[in-house]
């Protein structure tokens, strides 16, 4: 399989994972923004999402470097990852206002 293959069909395979959740993933959206929270106090908003993740899942581990608020999901692959790499995080800021508006 070539490279561009193997990507087109990674971004297929999210596209539809990403159609599939919409309408829990918008629940969540207008749930985080209904429920504004303080910066470092977002401890409603990281439940859901880490609960979330986990359904989907997802290990998931809380408290990450010493913050209550902070999570690390990590989603099994087919292969291992290299023994040198560190677990794949990708950092998630929450905010009361939904996207589009200021």
């Amino acid at each position: 399989m070539t490279p561009a293959t193997t990507l087109a069909d990674a971004k297929t395979r999210v596209a539809e994972t990403v159609d599939r959740l919409a309408d829990e993933l918008e629940r969540i959206s207008l749930q985080i923004h209904a429920n504004p929270e303080l910066c470092f106090q977002e401890h409603k908003a990281a439940g859901w999402l880490a609960d979330f993740l986990a359904r989907q899942g997802a290990a998931v581990e809380r408290g990450v470097g010493g913050l209550p608020t902070a999570f690390r999901a990590t989603i099994a692959g087919a292969r291992a990852p290299p023994s040198r790499s560190w677990p794949s995080t990708m950092p998630c800021r929450t905010s009361a206002t939904p996207a589009g508006t200021t």
